[in-house]
């Protein structure tokens, strides 16, 4: 799915592209895709001759002043390149409007601002990978919404097919122009299955005032948190996220990890995700309940109190 960004950023650019990532970002599996994700422990066992996919550089999240000396750099074109008559320079940021894997870190819209004026001036493309923040889950439709900026393309995946594998690339302007019939193919593009899946989602999305619920049930589950963080200060530490994507700290002095708390919460009969080794993760149904957020909140307080008793 993200191979489809990287084909348009390759075969738009007429001169040496270099995409920039976001460290502790994660944006897939395959060779390409793990290369733009920033953080060394996936690269482990892909690397050629000690390197992966050329043409990725990375940057601090929400950092503008780092993004901003970093695209300076790749301005300029090595004095080797340019005798070779080659020239350096940037075909695309691509960020996640919210990191999951890298810890549930929000974007900021100082930093994403930032990134799409420098993709304006410099004739690069502006990605988001919305696999974890679209559809709902942030509690606007795309997690960009949340940062007031328009992508030029953006991928959405998971949660577009109701649990059925589907993936997809949206893009506008001049970038929507660039891959025609039999630039880029996939096996099961197009699917019927898939693609009726991914509109019966739409639908009921559109039809049931999902995002009212999202947003309702991520305030409740937020105060929750935030109350069980208050009598647990030496374990848990700020809730930080959008809508039904929470993330919430393990202090280092826990003497947990979130791994360990995950364990512990599914033995009582509640699933989280770790996000990073110390975020417990909270993803539930954009459908959830009110009862149901109160019942998950109690079995997550319950595990915490076996651990720090």
């Amino acid at each position: 799915m993200l191979n489809s960004c990287c084909t348009i950023l390759f075969i738009s650019s007429s001169k040496d592209p270099v995409i920039i990532t976001a460290e502790q970002s994660f944006h897939g599996r395959t060779l390409a895709t793990v290369t733009a994700t920033g953080q060394p422990k996936y690269h482990a066992g892909f690397t050629y001759g000690g390197e992966m996919v050329r043409g990725f550089r990375y940057t601090p999240y929400n950092d503008a002043d780092a993004l901003k000396a970093l695209v300076e750099e790749i301005s300029q074109t090595p004095e080797e390149d340019a005798a070779s008559g080659r020239k350096r320079g940037l075909a695309a940021i691509m960020l996640e409007p919210l990191q999951g894997e890298g810890g549930i870190v929000p974007g900021n819209k100082e930093y994403f601002e930032c990134a799409r004026k420098l993709c304006d001036e410099h004739g690069a493309l502006l990605i988001c990978d919305e696999v974890q923040a679209g559809m709902g889950r942030s509690g606007t439709l795309w997690g960009h919404e949340n940062l007031g900026v328009e992508p030029d393309v953006f991928t959405s995946a998971k949660a577009l097919g109701g649990g059925v594998p589907i993936g997809a690339m949206m893009a506008r302007g001049d970038a929507a122009n660039v891959l025609t019939p039999g630039t880029h193919a996939s096996t099961y593009g197009g699917n019927p299955l898939a693609c009726a899946a991914a509109l019966a989602v739409a639908e009921y999305l559109s039809e049931h005032d999902v995002l009212a619920n999202v947003n309702a049930r991520g305030e409740q589950l937020v105060k929750g948190l935030q109350d069980i963080a208050s009598r647990y200060p030496s374990v848990l530490g700020d809730v930080r996220g959008w809508g039904l994507i929470r993330g919430v700290p393990i202090m280092d002095d826990a003497g947990m990890t979130a791994a360990e708390l995950v364990g512990d919460a599914m033995e009582e009969g509640l699933l989280l995700v770790a996000a990073g080794p110390s975020v417990v993760r909270f993803v539930p149904p954009l459908v959830v309940g009110e009862a149901e957020i109160d019942e998950a909140l109690a079995r997550f307080e319950r595990a915490i109190a076996k651990r720090a008793t």
